[in-house]
């Protein structure tokens, strides 16, 4: 059977139009995609050997934070260029190797983007016209976006959204700022629940303990404590009430101030990202479920996450997930598929 999976976003009838609504970049789903290019490569490298540890972006996808993805031919060119970046850094190509291998590759998942796929996005071919070089990653981009594209080359990747030198590293820093800012959220929200939970696991202990007569000792707690309350004479009463008033505003203050950090963060993050097609191809859609998967997918799983508009036939998903293995995926288990694969630049033909 010969798959009909890749199609061109120009033949996607108008009715499969998914515009920008605000919507479409889904960012509470993590990872956050990243993309690498051989120019952000080359600044990372130096930063690494000037300051000894490596650069936000490799840091982030080593901590889970950003999935970082390379095509392979975009990994090609970085090795040819080794010599180069070695004589500008006064090291040896030697040690870029170790570095590249050691710190970043473990961290990178390396995809071979077939010609025919490469095409589906016109923003890609837009690229293409400027450099060939950055052809690869430029479709790569474009087929997972919406995505961080690092990159430092403003000429050459505009039509992917890309209009300063910082912007890749920039959109990093933003998704760590939504991460905090979430957890801060998160912790605001649940120190009220704390007494409550801690109160749910002591009667739980003791109802195992002593049976249906804990809630009677219950009761006269709640009791005495509303007597006690009461009992107060009104002076003190009005201070509990103003502690505890206190308390709830505090903590809304903190909701607040966190969860305007979030929004912020947010759009910064947005204002960093390659959009995403304006229409999803099938292809795109394959490669984006995949690349954010936790785990392996089967073609039936993966079917089950495209959208029902986009969803290819099983068998044209299971044919495309076999035809490129090794390159485009990797089968991690019978019938698991995920998408990139490891490589050490040994390998490289250079």
């Amino acid at each position: 059977m010969t798959a009909t999976l890749p199609v061109s976003v120009d033949e996607l009838p108008m009715s499969l139009a998914d515009h920008l609504d605000g919507s479409y970049l889904d960012l509470d789903r993590r990872p956050l995609l990243a993309v690498l290019d051989t120019s952000c490569v080359r600044t990372g490298l130096h930063f690494q050997i000037k300051n000894g540890s490596p650069p936000k972006s490799v840091t982030s996808a080593r901590d889970g934070l950003v999935r970082l993805y390379m095509e392979y031919d975009t990994l090609v060119e970085t090795g040819k260029r080794l010599p180069r970046f070695a004589r500008q850094f006064g090291v040896s190509v030697a040690e870029l190797t170790r570095v590249l291998n050691e710190d970043w590759l473990p961290h990178i998942n390396v995809v071979s983007i077939p010609p025919s796929w490469r095409e589906i996005d016109s923003r890609a071919l837009a690229v293409r016209k400027r450099d060939a070089d950055d052809y690869p990653a430029a479709a790569l981009a474009a087929l997972l976006s919406p995505c961080i594209l690092l990159t430092r080359n403003v000429k050459d990747f505009g039509a992917l959204g890309v209009g300063a030198l910082s912007q890749g590293v920039s959109g990093v820093v933003a998704a760590a700022k939504v991460e905090d800012g979430q957890a801060r959220v998160r912790a605001v929200a649940l120190i009220p629940a704390l007494p409550i939970q801690a109160a749910g696991a002591t009667v739980k202990w003791a109802l195992q303990r002593f049976g249906s007569a804990t809630w009677l000792a219950i009761g006269l707690l709640v009791a005495g404590g509303v007597y006690l309350y009461l009992d107060q004479a009104p002076e003190r009463r009005e201070r509990i009430k103003k502690v505890a008033a206190g308390i709830g505003t505090h903590l809304l203050e903190q909701y607040a101030a966190a969860t305007a950090e979030v929004r912020q963060a947010r759009a910064e993050l947005v204002a960093c990202l390659v959009p995403e097609p304006v229409y999803r191809s099938p292809a795109s859609a394959m490669l984006r479920e995949l690349a954010l998967s936790y785990e392996s997918l089967s073609a039936q799983q993966l079917a089950e996450l495209i959208k029902p508009e986009l969803r290819p036939a099983v068998a044209d998903l299971r044919a495309q997930l076999r035809a490129n293995d090794k390159t485009l995926f990797a089968q991690v288990r019978r019938g698991g598929f995920v998408l990139g694969r490891r490589y050490e630049l040994p390998y490289l033909e250079m």
